[in-house]
């Protein structure tokens, strides 16, 4: 996982969530330079204040994922922090799986909220994986 900020948060947030070992899968971006590459989405207007945030809301609600965002909330909220640079608070991530140079995967965030199907993401990981063929 790639996150903007600096390293010290990032451990910082592994510690938090209680992920095991999680400081060997988070890589800290305090430049935002991979956000800048992918061109990833960014802005208020642009993610905030999205039509495509209050759908993404009214979906999990309506799918029955109030269970996981009231989870993810209460974490949230004892793991805060301001970014390294101002404007890096309303840039939106993505998903993406890499094999070598190929892009297997690819789901840019559309707005707060709007993330990629995580079944679908660990499925064609799994299946690029060099795991699957042991």
């Amino acid at each position: 996982m790639v996150g903007i900020g600096k390293p010290s948060v990032g451990k910082e947030l592994v510690e938090h969530l209680g992920i095991p070992n999680g400081e060997q899968f988070i890589f800290a971006d305090p430049e935002n330079a991979l956000y800048d590459d992918l061109d990833l989405n960014r802005g208020v207007a642009t993610t905030f204040f999205s039509p495509a945030t209050p759908y993404a809301i009214r979906d999990r609600l309506w799918n029955g994922d109030t269970k996981e965002i009231g989870e993810v909330l209460q974490k949230w909220s004892k793991a805060f922090y301001i970014p390294p640079k101002r404007e890096q608070a309303f840039n939106q991530g993505g998903t993406f799986i890499f094999r070598g140079y190929d892009t297997i995967y690819a789901h840019y965030d559309e707005a707060t909220g709007a993330h990629a199907d995580i079944t679908k993401v660990i499925r064609l990981a799994v299946e690029t994986s060099d795991l699957k063929k042991n």
